[in-house]
């Protein structure tokens, strides 16, 4: 296995006790990283960090809500304290609208809470993380993005104007960033078997009330890619790794899409 230079790197994930945060978690804790998991209730964090595997796994959570300015910087400045420094960061917080609503029937407030979760928290986070970087010398930002920030889909117009808006902001990033030695990229992908947890789940744990109301469909139909299967979770990790990685050090600005093949047919 080809070192990652990852080993006792510094890495904190955003949404990090979700499906998809879990898996990079347990990729990163694979090659030795240090693991910082952000989730908006400790307990979370605290739950995925006792699933991880591996020797010496070195994990703490970072808990904090990932839209609002202070608690992320509340947040920095307390993995800055316990390990000194921040080397990447993967911003995969996001949150979905279930069951999928057409823009006329959106309320406001929907569209609000989904780009603030999947977009302005990716913001907050380089805000406050960028020059925690800038002073060790450089480092790598991974956001995640989606096949919907691509093309539309049914009922998921916030999802998908926030997603293309996290492909923008990442180009935005790396032209900003580029001089202080810090590689901004994102990775975009297709659809899964998991679903994301919705607002109306997320809003149920900021209030204490457990898991919140089960959506009754997921978004969209599935048309199969080029590879003929929905991806699986462990598809998106190896991408991640790799962009947060050594191997990665001349790519900045840009996004891989992770799709199976989807979007070679359009």
């Amino acid at each position: 296995m080809r070192d990652l230079g990852l080993k006792d790197k510094v890495v904190l994930i955003t949404g990090g006790a979700g499906v998809l945060g879990t898996a990079f978690s347990q990729g990163f804790a694979d090659h030795g990283a240090k693991l910082a998991i952000n989730d908006l209730k400790e307990e979370k964090a605290l739950e995925c960090i006792g699933k991880l595997t591996g020797p010496a796994v070195e994990a703490v959570p970072a808990t904090g809500d990932v839209s609002d300015d202070a608690d992320v910087a509340r947040m920095v400045a307390g993995v800055v304290e316990r390990f000194g420094a921040i080397d990447v960061v993967v911003n995969a917080a996001a949150v979905q609208i279930y069951p999928p609503k057409s823009i006329t029937d959106m309320e406001p407030g929907e569209w609000d809470f989904v780009l603030d979760i999947c977009l302005k928290a990716a913001y907050l986070s380089t805000r406050h993380v960028a020059p925690v970087m800038k002073r060790r010398g450089g480092g790598k930002i991974v956001n995640i993005a989606s096949i919907a920030g691509h093309r539309g889909t049914a009922g998921g117009a916030a999802y998908s104007a926030a997603k293309g808006g996290v492909v923008m902001l990442t180009r935005q990033m790396a032209v900003e960033l580029g001089r202080d030695n810090i590689n901004v990229n994102s990775v975009s992908p297709g659809f899964t078997p998991n679903r994301l947890t919705t607002i109306y789940e997320y809003e149920a744990l900021a209030k204490g009330a457990g898991q919140g109301p089960e959506p009754s469909h997921a978004a969209g139909e599935f048309t199969p890619p080029a590879l003929g299967r929905k991806g699986e979770v462990e598809d998106f990790v190896g991408p991640v790794l790799f962009l947060a990685s050594r191997w990665a050090d001349y790519i900045t600005g840009a996004d891989l899409p992770v799709e199976g093949g989807r979007m070679a047919a359009r």
